[in-house]
């Protein structure tokens, strides 16, 4: 990621878009400004609107999209142009969402966590699951966290 803020890098990206008349990413970036100008404007904000912001503010847009992709996706057939849509979105939301640590970091923050709670026979995949993700919240997905947690324990 370069030096430059979230909020310079959407502007930036913005003018590209009207620039190139790239309407799909023109409609991102706005929706994503919009978020934010509601975030800002909600009951009991304080603070101020920096990277950590952008970044909660767009991830949890890209969950949004990831649930409302999988609903168009149950649909079959009459579904596939909005799911082609999300899909799509959810690869441009990828750039400004922080990278997550791939499945053998996981793995390996798992076995220390088993290790550290005695053992395959006493651990409980609440507790390494707790673990992994406490200590590393902004590192991983939740979903795979479970999953291999379940193996390795199963």
């Amino acid at each position: 990621m370069s030096t430059a803020t979230l909020q310079q890098q959407l502007d930036d990206r913005l003018k590209q878009a009207m620039r190139a008349r790239d309407s799909q990413m023109l409609n991102l970036v706005r929706m994503l400004k919009a978020r934010m100008i509601e975030r800002k404007t909600a009951p009991g904000f304080k603070g101020e609107v920096d990277d950590a912001l952008w970044t909660d503010v767009i991830t949890v847009y890209a969950k949004s999209l990831s649930k409302a992709l999988e609903q168009y996706r149950a649909v079959g057939p009459a579904g596939v142009e909005h799911a082609t849509q999300l899909e799509w979105e959810l690869r441009a939301l990828d750039e400004w969402l922080p990278k997550k640590a791939d499945a053998a970091t996981v793995q390996g923050w798992i076995d220390e966590a088993i290790a550290g709670l005695g053992g395959k026979d006493n651990a409980k995949i609440g507790a390494v699951m707790g673990a992994v993700i406490k200590a590393h919240k902004a590192d991983v997905d939740p979903g795979m966290v479970r999953q291999l947690a379940e193996q390795s324990l199963g």
